[in-house]
């Protein structure tokens, strides 16, 4: 029985395509004894007495081709392993070689596109300057026009506002100056009025026949019952056209000449309470101007309420200014307001 020797394969060798190729080598040792045994004249050897036969030479061989396919795949595993490690690395060296290769040529392609990319915006950033710098110019030389305007604009108004602050203080004096100038000429009236009475209620025409002064001192004489006639100075109707109406006669003012006459009469006039000329009442009162008469019959609401409190007394002094007495306690009100509010207080009237 003869047997054919398959050469094994050793070391790899590299193709041309870098692919690992296993080498050519000769018979191994356990190859070359089992074809020399094949090629040998059978045992003659006797097993239990008995030459060998052809079933036990069978298993034989077959035992030791057993073992020389075992020791040669041993040998065949372990070349084809490093032949594989060797692959391994030079692949990975070769595929890190592609893939710095694949790198470089992809940035390099990159690097010259956004080169073409930084130009073409370059250009058109300065085109876009070239334009806004021609819309801009107009811009800015409108605005340098605007800021002197604005400027000399500042200038005036602090010029302004200095002479407005000028004009209010002049105007504020002058307004404290008429204030009193007014103030010196209610005065000057009313000293000019002091002893001028207003006579309210006598009919008219009773004066006609012996003359308005001399009817009215003989009125005042008889009615108040005083010593003697009073001096007067000048009497005269109120200046204002005459009506019909017989029951608003027109009223008489009278200027006194002596001041003890002028008191005397206010006295008795006050004191005698109702004054009465043929069955008629008539009343005397101060002649005040008009500013002042104004500003005592804000008082009147606040009088009448005081007139109802007992153990109250109150008096309106000149100009217009209220004194009220209670419970031995002195109260001066300029403010008709102020004097009314007190004056529900004391009087128990219910306020709004």
């Amino acid at each position: 029985m003869s047997l054919q020797h398959t050469p094994p394969r050793g070391a790899t060798k590299k193709s041309g395509k870098g692919r690992p190729q296993m080498e050519e080598e000769g018979p191994t040792e356990a190859s070359a004894s089992v074809t020399a045994m094949a090629q040998e004249d059978p045992p003659k050897k006797i097993k239990g007495g008995k030459k060998w036969e052809m079933e036990d030479l069978k298993i034989f061989l077959a035992a030791e081709m057993k073992t020389c396919l075992a020791a040669e795949m041993k040998t065949f595993s372990e070349k084809f392993q490093k032949s594989l490690d060797t692959f391994k690395v030079d692949f990975r060296a070769e595929m890190l070689v592609t893939v710095q290769q694949m790198f470089e040529n992809w940035k390099r392609t990159r690097e010259e596109e956004v080169k073409d990319q930084m130009e073409v915006m370059e250009a058109r950033l300065v085109s876009v300057e070239t334009k806004a710098q021609i819309e801009v110019d107009p811009i800015r030389q409108e605005l340098d026009q605007h800021r002197i305007a604005i400027t000399e604009l500042e200038k005036c108004a602090m010029t302004s506002a200095e002479t407005v602050n000028q004009l209010l203080t002049e105007n504020q004096r002058l307004t404290n100056m008429v204030s009193k100038l007014n103030d010196k000429c209610i005065d000057l009236e009313g000293r000019q009025r002091r002893k001028n009475l207003r006579i309210v209620g006598v009919k008219e025409g009773r004066e006609k026949e012996m003359g308005t002064r001399d009817f009215v001192a003989d009125l005042l004489h008889t009615v108040l019952k005083l010593d003697h006639k009073p001096l007067l100075g000048r009497a005269h109707r109120a200046q204002r056209r005459r009506t019909q109406d017989v029951a608003h006669p027109r009223q008489i003012i009278v200027k006194v000449l002596q001041d003890h006459e002028f008191d005397e009469i206010m006295k008795k006039s006050v004191r005698s309470g109702q004054l009465l000329f043929e069955g008629v009442r008539f009343s005397i009162y101060r002649d005040y101007s008009t500013e002042v008469f104004k500003k005592r019959m804000l008082f009147n609401e606040t009088k009448r309420i005081l007139k109802s409190v007992p153990d109250l007394k109150y008096s309106l002094l000149y100009p217009a200014r209220l004194r009220v007495t209670y419970n031995s306690n002195v109260f001066f009100f300029t403010e008709h307001e102020k004097a009314l509010e007190y004056a529900k207080v004391v009087g128990n009237v219910p306020t709004d």
